[in-house]
């Protein structure tokens, strides 16, 4: 029987500058920014649950959901981005 030739690993091309810097860029956590409404520009917001459970007198699970106060108050159910 013949052997079998074996894989290595090379180490192939490096990054060039602009690679590194989009890499650290990825790696860097997202900054805060202020929320706001996109259809009438306020900056108020509400936090709502849908689909809570009411079971041995507690509220139970749900899934939170941010809203634009604004644009609640009117009747609309917009989320800010």
């Amino acid at each position: 029987m013949t052997d079998k030739p074996r894989l290595t690993v090379i180490d192939g091309v490096k990054d060039t500058p602009r690679q590194k810097a989009e890499k650290l860029k990825r790696a860097r956590p997202d900054a805060a920014h202020m929320l706001s409404c996109h259809r009438c520009g306020s900056r108020e917001v509400i936090e709502t649950k849908i689909g809570m459970l009411y079971k041995n007198g507690k509220a139970q699970g749900g899934t939170k959901q941010i809203l634009c106060a604004s644009c609640f108050m009117r009747g609309e159910r917009v989320v800010p981005c």
